[in-house]
């Protein structure tokens, strides 16, 4: 394997490019565009089981082509979206798995003042052995599950506006495929959501933010052993935006939230949480992204809730006009309600970018994952490392 990625590397080195990579557009007909690309993996894992104890670790493959297609123009449009993802592992046909991801997205402006937007998206997706669920359990395969989700919103207030409004409505579908009956059959959701925004114009390119979201989220069946999960959450923040302004653009907003169950018995939540995002580019070649939130969330196990709070920094240096580096580190704290239970989780992430062509571009990567919890299990306290090559190929 490692001879494989040597020669892969070297053949890099000795390419000489002709362009930067840049997916194109095919046009199909008038306002009709299709845009395809296809991501090509050859990797290794070295902890599939997720675990501190015996794992397995295995070579594999993965295959993703990725599917676009766009009708309309700037004010009036529709983009559907398909992707599939199929991974082959060498050494353990047990965690192979096939992923899809499906959406549709609308917009239509009625005048400059008034818009819709529209979502509508299909996923069926799976949770690694070790994970979700399936922490505490060694299972013979991952855990698979479906889920729909739709989102409907109103906007008011013309570009240039000194108010802009927005109000929204979603809907989450989510339902588990496998281990029916030793785990997932008393964790199948419905959640509803509705929420509006406010935007205050301060100057030419900032803006004053408030944002309130309710939403209700009602699972399937309730465990005769155990109690209700039934809960709503109240979210409200404020802050400032700014549109891209000399070096940097962002939003950074702070707030309350507050998450109710029904049952009793389990405590809620009422704390701080905030949503973070900024770029700052020093040079024109060189991107610095900072993000950071915190927000209560259900545990997949044990708990009543977690509060969880992630920052992630990351950078993307363009050494030469074809070639770049990225590296991104992420924290992520979960503080447990319920359970005496604390996780910290720290990862690592470098690659290399080549822009071989402009419709091919290879990434040599190198991702690593830690997970260290005050419970003493080996269960949930663990390290990974996965590093491949990946290549992306488009029209």
């Amino acid at each position: 394997m490692r001879q494989v990625f040597g020669i892969c590397l070297w053949l890099l080195a000795t390419f000489v490019s002709a362009s930067e990579f840049e997916p194109a557009k095919i046009e199909l007909k008038e306002r009709l565009f299709f845009r395809p690309t296809l991501e090509l993996e050859l990797g290794h894992d070295d902890n599939l089981l997720n675990t501190g104890g015996d794992s397995l670790s295995s070579s594999f493959m993965r295959v993703s082509p990725d599917l676009w297609l766009t009708w309309g123009r700037r004010i009036s449009h529709i983009r559907t979206h398909y992707q599939l993802d199929a991974t082959s592992y060498f050494d353990s046909s047990a965690d192979n798995y096939v992923d899809h991801l499906f959406d549709v997205i609308g917009h239509h402006e009625f005048t400059a003042r008034h818009r819709i937007d529209g979502e509508y998206q299909y996923q069926r997706g799976h949770e690694e052995r070790g994970t979700g669920l399936a922490e505490f359990v060694v299972l013979a395969e991952p855990i698979e599950y479906s889920k729909h989700r739709v989102e409907l919103g109103y906007g008011f207030g013309a570009e240039a506006a000194k108010m802009q409004i927005g109000v929204k409505l979603g809907f989450e579908d989510r339902k588990y495929e496998n281990f029916r009956r030793d785990l997932t059959e008393y964790r199948d959701y419905d959640d509803v959501s509705y929420g509006a925004d406010v935007s205050w114009r301060l100057g030419q390119r900032t803006s004053l933010l408030f944002d309130g979201r309710y939403s209700d989220r009602r699972y399937d069946r309730i465990n005769p052993l155990g109690s209700s999960r039934d809960s709503s959450t109240l979210r409200f923040l404020t802050g400032v935006s700014w549109e891209a302004s000399g070096k940097t653009e962002g939003r950074v907003t702070f707030g309350l939230e507050e998450k109710n169950f029904d049952d009793g018995n389990r405590e809620d939540f009422s704390g701080f949480s905030w949503d973070v995002g900024v770029i700052w580019r020093p040079r024109s070649y060189s991107t610095v992204e900072l993000s950071s939130a915190r927000a209560a969330k259900d545990p997949f196990t044990a708990g009543d809730y977690v509060a969880e709070s992630v920052y992630q920094l990351g950078w993307t240096h363009y050494w030469r006009e074809r070639i770049a580096t990225q590296l991104d580190y992420r924290f992520e704290n979960d503080d447990y309600t319920g359970v005496s239970r604390e996780d910290d989780i720290h990862s690592v992430h470098f690659g290399v970018i080549y822009e071989f062509r402009r419709w091919l571009k290879f990434e040599p990567y190198i991702h690593y994952y830690d997970r260290s919890s005050s419970r003493a299990l080996d269960a949930i306290n663990y390290d990974k490392s996965r590093f491949g090559l990946l290549a992306t190929i488009a029209m």
